[in-house]
Formats: C-alpha cells, structure tokens, sequence
C-alpha cells in the first residue's frame, strides 16, 4: 500500500500528539523569538541607549537572517533529512540567541540576532511539513490549526512573562549595571519552549515520507511501527507493505547549484507552478496585512476618540507622531494587558476555524475568514463608535495573521516529498517580504492619505478571496 494509506490504517494516537506536541514547543520558540524583541527592544532602551534606528535595526536583523537563509535551510532538510536538520537548527538557535542576551552593545547584539535568523528560518518554517509528515492526510487540517496554537500561546506568553519579571522602573539604576538586568534574563528564559521542543526532537523518529524519498524502505517501516507500538496497535496485523515511491529520489549526482536551480525551476513549473504561486500570493497578503496593520495597533489605542471619529481622521494627526522619543525620556514599561488579550483572540479564531473544518472544506473556511477581514476593512471607512472601530480594526489584522500556517498547511499538501521543505521555504521567504512592503507602505503612506493605504490593504483582501477559489481542495 502507499505511505498514506499505511497511515491511515495506523490511524491517529499517541504517536501523533508525541509529534504534535514537541513540534509545537519548537514552533513556540521561533514566535518568542520574533515576537519577544518587540519587549526587549523597549526594556533595553536605557541600557544600550538606542535611538529610534538602532531599534529598528534590532527588530529587523532577525527577519533578514530568514530571509536570506530560507531557500538555502529548505535545500538542507529535503536533501540530508528532516528531524536531523531541525535538531541542529534548534540547538544553534538556542545557544546564539542566550549569547545575543549577553551582548553589551547593540551593534553586536544584532548582529548576533541575525544569526539566530539565519538558523530559525528552519525551525519557524519546515517544522509544520514534518509534524503533519506523521499523519494520514485527511486528519492534518486539523493538526495544523491545533500547531497553531502557538502563535496565540507565544502572544500571551511573551508580554506575561514580561509582566511578572521585568521590574516597572525599567530605567532604574542598578549597581553592576551590565549583569543584572532583568531584560537579558528574559530574553533567556523566552528560549525555554525551544529546549523543550528540542529535547522531544531527539526522542522523535525521522519522518517516513523523507525515508521513502530516499529509497530507504526498511527505515520507513521501521518509523511505522515506532508509531503502531505508541498507538497500542500491532504493525503485524495491520498487514502493512509498503509500495515502492514513485516520485523520483532527492539524492542525485550533481553540481549543488544545479540541484538548487533545477529544483527552483520545477517550483515554478506545471503541475506545480499554479498551487506554488497561488499559495505563495495568498501568504504573501496575510503579512502585508497582519504586520503592516500591526503597525497602527499600538497608535490607535493611544489615541483618544472620544468625538466619534472615524479610523483615519483619529489616525491623521496622531499625538506625538512626529516628535523624536527620548530614549531616556519614558521609564515605565507600557501595558502588556493589549498583547494578551490578542494572543486570546488569536486562539478563539483559531478555534473556530478548527470547528469550521468540522462541517465544511478548508478552501471554503479561507473564503469566510479573508471575506469577513475585507468586510471589516470596508466598514473602517465609515463607522465612527470606538468599540465597534476597535473590533473590525483588530478583526482585520487578525484573520489573515490566522491564516498564515494554514496557507504553508496547502504548500505541504500541493508539493511531493522531495520539494516540500524547498517550497514551504521559498513561499516563506517570499511572505516576508509582504510584512515589510507592509510597514513600509503604512511608514510612509499615513500622513500622506490614510484613506488609501486602508484600502490598498482592503483592495489586496479582495483579491485573495478569489485567490482562495483557486487553491486545491
């Protein structure tokens, strides 16, 4: 029988949540990661004496590193192995990002944040294709929604644990000043999911469908009983015999750069080139979207609209907007009680999505999900009450950020075995690029017209709804 069928017989049990739930601590780590800077960058002000560009360059090294690594990590965990890969990735991760903590200026310490980039790309971006890896297709839908999680889990975690253990006076003298600041702390125990995920990742098998890949049957087999034994099942009968795999093997004799430019060019070829694409568009407007909008988040709530004005005329002319920040000036740490409360919303929707899968297709889910964020954009322009401004507002930046792993989830579903880390990999890459075409168009477009940079994002809404009738069933 095929690999997927095999899977099916074994159906789902405790193999699968083993898989599920180290991958998700693993997963946790890489949103830490990205997420967590945007508390230590304002903890750490006083310390480092950042300007407004030395934090931006803090925030961003990062998301260059895995950038710039992407393609190249996604070549590495097809061709030498999944789990093998990530066990690696993960442990480099941990150990420069406890090192970045360490470091007593700001140049160096992000420098030492893009090597983490460099080394998280594998981890933030091919862990979902290797946990779904263990599962018979019809059931990852659902295991994707549930690994997603740790977007929301992370939203919490990070301004939570900022909350109980950064003092409230982040600017206070502090004998031995160098350290015994907390924020360096922090910074290390954000890496405490990743130990985590890293140490179940050494207890967890290679993934089957790589071993078929590579001609290594007997291994294969031998990864299908691992999961039959934690399943409570008996492999012997099950009678399971594996068909050889068709596709053709990933190992092949030839120039590294050929092998990554003819891998690169089947990505953007039939059969695969339509899905590839229409994925990758589809991600690359959830960044735009979530993280560009994620950029007026924080200005909207400090702004008082108590005259019941709509969203662009409180954005206008913001307080404070042009005046250049002290970076000694302010010496309270903000509110984490906002971040939370979004970390909340983003597993309420994305437990409903996993309800919504009960009952209907998930193409038909992600039409329901981009409609109602174009809904809540188009309302932007004319509603004036400041709850209801508040809700379609956060409403739109959060169902496309919902939609990011379950977009890669299709990627994992479209691409053959050979290509899939490459693919989830490339797509990622590109996406980013949508986050900081998003920053940068609110950057510069706010005090131009608020009005048209609202509905270029409602424009780009529009358009993935009919992007979400072309993707696969």
């Amino acid at each position: 029988m095929e690999l997927d069928e095999a899977l099916n017989s074994i159906g789902f049990g405790c193999g699968q949540v083993l898989v599920l739930v180290f991958s998700s601590f693993a997963n946790l780590l890489a949103v830490n990661e990205s997420f967590g800077m945007s508390i230590i960058v304002v903890a750490s002000s006083c310390d480092l004496g950042t300007t407004s560009a030395q934090k931006s360059l803090m925030m961003t090294s990062l998301m260059v590193g895995m950038t710039l690594s992407g393609f190249y990590v996604g070549y590495l965990i097809d061709v030498k192995g999944r789990v093998r890969i990530l066990r690696w990735m993960l442990l480099v991760t941990i150990v420069l990002s406890v090192a970045s903590a360490l470091m007593p200026e700001v140049y160096a310490l992000s420098a030492t944040r893009f090597l983490v980039g460099v080394f998280l790309c594998g981890p933030a971006t091919c862990l979902l294709g290797y946990m779904t890896e263990f599962s018979a297709p019809h059931a990852r839908p659902k295991l994707v929604v549930v690994f997603s999680l740790g977007v929301g889990l992370s939203l919490i975690y990070c301004p939570l644990v900022a909350k109980l253990f950064l003092p409230k006076q982040y600017c206070a003298a502090v004998d031995g000043a160098y350290g015994q600041r907390s924020w360096r702390y922090l910074m290390m125990l954000y890496t405490l999911p990743g130990v985590i995920g890293l140490l179940g990742l050494c207890c967890l098998p290679e993934s089957p469908y790589y071993l078929m890949s590579v001609k290594r049957k007997e291994d294969a087999y031998e990864v299908l009983r691992w999961l039959c034994r934690r399943n409570r099942k008996n492999i012997d009968e099950l009678h399971i015999e594996l068909a050889d795999f068709h596709r053709e093997t990933i190992v092949a004799k030839a120039n590294y750069f050929k092998l990554v430019w003819d891998d690169s060019i089947r990505l953007v070829k039939p059969p695969y080139c339509r899905d590839f694409m229409v994925c990758t568009l589809l991600s690359f407007g959830m960044f735009l979207i979530s993280l560009g909008l994620g950029m007026w988040y924080p200005l909207l709530r400090s702004q008082d609209n108590s005259q019941h004005r709509l969203l662009c005329d409180v954005l206008s002319k913001p307080k404070n907007f042009d005046q250049a920040k002290n970076v000694t000036a302010a010496t309270e740490l903000p509110d984490f009680t906002d971040p939370i409360y979004y970390g909340i919303a983003y597993i309420g929707f994305y437990f409903l999505a996993l309800l919504l899968l009960v009952c209907m297709s998930r193409k038909h889910v992600f039409v329901c999900y981009v409609s109602i964020a174009a809904l809540c954009g188009l309302a932007l322009n004319f509603i004036k009450e400041p709850l209801a401004i508040l809700i379609c507002f956060t409403m739109m930046m959060i169902l496309p950020g919902v939609m990011i792993t379950l977009v890669s989830a299709v990627l994992v579903d479209c691409m053959p075995t050979q290509l899939r880390a490459k693919a989830l990999s490339l797509n990622r890459a590109l996406s980013r690029l949508g986050a900081i075409f998003g920053c940068l168009l609110v950057g510069l477009m706010l005090k131009v017209s608020c009005v048209a940079t609202l509905n270029i994002f409602v424009a780009y809404l529009m358009f993935c709804i009919f992007l979400c009738f072309l993707l696969p069933k």
